[in-house]
């Protein structure tokens, strides 16, 4: 089936997740279809039978039965998991239509029935949905997959909306009402289908609460992130049944026909349906990426306000539709699953508790005072609905400044739950982490197989004892170890001895001793050091012990030529400059006077920019005397960690250290929820330009995008024989290498 694995490649849907997708997408068709034709079938039959100005009556109704309906399905909720508890509701909602079915016609107090029962069902059903289905994917996968499985939504409440022009034309109303039932089964299907969910959703049973409503406001009102939702869902609510009822009044006055007003509002939804499909499909997940949490909320509120003040100006079907079309089509393309994913940072304990209270009752509640406004201003002081508008657009700005907020609410929880999963989380264990790696080389083997041969830093001669000379320059450049070390422990050497001991940087049995003796020596070493590390020339085995005597001891010269190793040809001279870099940030020592965070993150870029193969092969020629800090913890042994952990470092000299510390374990790390927090904080704190190179190497990435960073066999190999990171003897291990990579490619 290739054209399914293309379309999946295009949609960027990563394997393991194609039946979890395929069954929400479903999910999500078939309870916006329902939703769609109830809420069609429920206007129709009140408007027809009932006089427009008793609609906030129905409506503040639906909010106050809502309370004691959200309490049974939370206690559920307590009880059971999700999917058995949504399935029970489905169950619950088709039981409930069936004895209407059989009363047709409806008289009047069953239309009543029948708007409240809709109205609930949907309220349950679809935050039920969006509960089982946040439990299914982790941060990053929620955020790139739940636009388009609110796609699926769009798309049944389009195809719904078209079909009900079709259907009211040749059938009465109340025949649709095994229509309902029809997809309400499709529904329950649809979950009994369901994989088991992750890891975070098989979380501890959850306490039951005496009083569940109380308990869920008492949650809401003391974390900041579900607070700000949960006003969030409250104004734009408001708001929309505001905009909702100027809609329904003039489409009202424009149709008198039960039958041509339904047909208008299906048309109406079919359109809106379309163009939020076309916005998601186009990319409403890129939409979100590029504006952020904060500004991608912003965009509803932003076109609420124009609406309404157009509105206010000219109060006519035209504009309304507009309007109310803006609203419905945003709602689904951008603000439902932008309002979904926001749930997702938060534990699920917490989450179960909540957030079918937020969906429902405070969802219900913004309806209730938005009927109330209309009840008072229109009913009893019978001021054109046109005014209305004025408290939308309050409304809106309201939105626009909580949205502000919820960005940086939002930013707050990752990095919360970021450093919680990683202080849960297990001991590293080994994989590979680039798993989107192109080019996979294990060095030993083709070290033993003699295909490649890779050069060594030549070994210190061997120490051989000699007569101890007289003066202390000659006894610190003696070959006897023992010598050396007895001239070291007198202090404050001069030019001659200071070159004596960077030479002595280059001997493995002494190179502790000297670090100390440079460090006891303090400012007076630092020049000499500092012009030793910028030679490209030097002894490179000298270069690269440099910095850590330049860790402890000097002021912004030292952290100046630090900074210039960062760009050095050399790995381990850039890997230990970072190191000394960082140590001397958590000694408070002076930092440059430079503009030394611009030049990070140009180190950065730098780094990130290599090729793959290079990026892989890069290694410490002599780890044995390796200077580690905080970031890590333990070394899995994984195909360019090493490069990996240099860049992280890197970044906690720019950052704030201790999440990029947890990012960096959690890249680390098998596991799929700490990996995805780490990816999502890095998503908000790195620049564009960073992160999108980044993203090559940590694995992040679609298969489209990996095949396009792909380069040719002749570009790579090139690479690795101009870099310095490995040195391959000539042409024939050149050849060697070739053949290696070719044969791992059709591998």
């Amino acid at each position: 089936m290739g054209w399914w694995q293309s379309l999946t490649e295009r949609l960027d849907i990563r394997p393991g997740e194609t039946r979890s997708f395929g069954l929400s997408f479903a999910g999500a068709f078939l309870v916006l279809a329902f939703m769609v034709l109830a809420r069609s079938l429920r206007d129709a039959l009140y408007l027809t039978t009932f006089d427009v100005e008793t609609l906030p009556y129905m409506i503040a109704a639906v909010v106050v039965l809502s309370l004691p309906a959200v309490s049974f399905f939370t206690r559920l909720l307590e009880r059971h998991h999700p999917q058995r508890v949504l399935r029970a509701v489905t169950l619950m909602a088709i039981g409930g239509l069936l004895p209407l079915w059989a009363s047709v016609p409806l008289s009047a107090p069953l239309v009543i029935v029948f708007y409240v029962w809709t109205a609930l069902a949907t309220l349950l059903l679809t935050s039920g949905f969006w509960v089982v289905t946040g439990e299914l994917f982790a941060v990053r996968g929620a955020k790139r997959l739940f636009g388009l499985i609110a796609a699926g939504g769009t798309a049944g409440a389009m195809a719904m909306g078209f079909s009900l022009q079709w259907l009211t034309s040749r059938v009465e109303l109340v025949w649709l009402a095994p229509v309902l039932i029809g997809l309400l089964a499709l529904f329950y299907a649809t979950q009994t289908l369901l994989p088991h969910p992750t890891r975070d959703a098989e979380a501890a049973p959850i306490r039951q609460a005496r009083h569940p409503m109380k308990e869920s406001l008492r949650l809401i009102a003391r974390t900041p992130h579900l607070r700000l939702i949960a006003w969030i869902v409250f104004t734009a609510t408001m708001a929309s049944t505001l905009v909702d009822y100027q809609f329904k009044e003039l489409a009202r006055e424009s149709y008198a026909s039960s039958a041509n007003l339904a047909g208008f509002f299906g048309a109406f939804y079919a359109w809106t349906g379309a163009i939020a499909l076309g916005i998601q499909l186009v990319g409403a997940s890129r939409i979100i990426a590029a504006a952020g949490v904060g500004a991608g909320l912003a965009i509803l509120p932003a076109v609420l306000l124009l609406g309404s003040a157009g509105l206010l100006l000219a109060p006519t079907l035209w504009i309304v539709t507009l309007l109310r079309g803006g609203d419905n089509t945003l709602r689904k393309a951008i603000h439902r699953p932008l309002l979904e994913y926001l749930y997702i940072p938060i534990p699920v304990v917490l989450r179960r508790r909540t957030k079918t209270f937020i969906d429902s009752v405070v969802d219900s509640l913004g309806e209730g005072l938005g009927a109330g406004a209309v009840f008072l201003l229109v009913t009893l002081a019978h001021v054109p609905s046109r005014y209305l508008s004025v408290l939308v657009i309050l409304l809106a700005v309201t939105f626009i400044v909580l949205s502000r907020r919820m960005g940086q609410a939002y930013f707050g929880t990752i990095v919360e739950r970021l450093q919680s999963e990683e202080a849960d989380s297990q001991a590293p264990t080994a994989r590979n982490l680039l798993s989107a790696s192109f080019t996979r080389l294990d060095l030993q083997s083709l070290r033993e197989s003699g295909e490649v041969i890779i050069a060594k830093a030549a070994a210190p001669a061997p120490d051989t004892p000699e007569a101890a000379p007289a003066s202390l320059a000659e006894r610190l450049s003696a070959a006897d170890a023992e010598t050396i070390e007895a001239a070291l422990g007198e202090l404050f050497p001069g030019e001659e001895e200071t070159e004596c001991l960077l030479r002595l940087l280059a001997r493995d049995r002494l190179y502790h001793q000297v670090v100390k003796t440079l460090i006891d020596m303090g400012e007076a070493v630092v020049p000499r050091l500092a012009a030793y590390l910028r030679d490209p020339d030097g002894d490179f085995v000298i270069r690269r012990r440099i910095p850590a005597v330049l860790a402890a001891v000097g002021g912004p010269e030292a952290d100046d030529a630090l900074l210039d190793a960062l760009a050095s040809n050399r790995f381990e001279v850039r890997y230990r400059a970072a190191v000394a870099l960082r140590r001397r940030r958590r000694r408070g020592l002076p930092e440059s006077k430079r503009p030394w965070r611009s030049l990070v993150w140009m180190a950065i870029e730098a780094e990130i920019r290599r090729d793959r193969p290079v990026w892989e092969l890069q290694r410490l020629l002599d780890a044995s005397d390796a200077e580690e800090d905080e970031l890590v913890i333990q070394r899995v042994g994984s195909r360019g960690e090493l490069s990996l952990e240099h860049t992280f470092r890197m970044m906690t000299l720019v950052l704030d250290p201790e999440p990029v510390r947890a990012a960096f374990h959690g890249i680390l790390l098998k596991d799929e929820t700490l990996e995805s927090f780490a990816l999502e904080y890095l998503e908000q704190v790195l620049p564009e330009r960073v992160r999108k190179r980044l993203w090559v190497f940590i694995g992040d990435v679609s298969d489209v995008q990996r095949k396009k960073s792909e380069r040719s066999l002749d570009r790579v190999v090139s690479d690795l024989m101009t870099t310095r990171a490995t040195l391959f003897a000539g042409p024939a291990e050149r050849d060697a290498l070739r053949r290696m990579l070719e044969d791992r490619e059709k591998q």
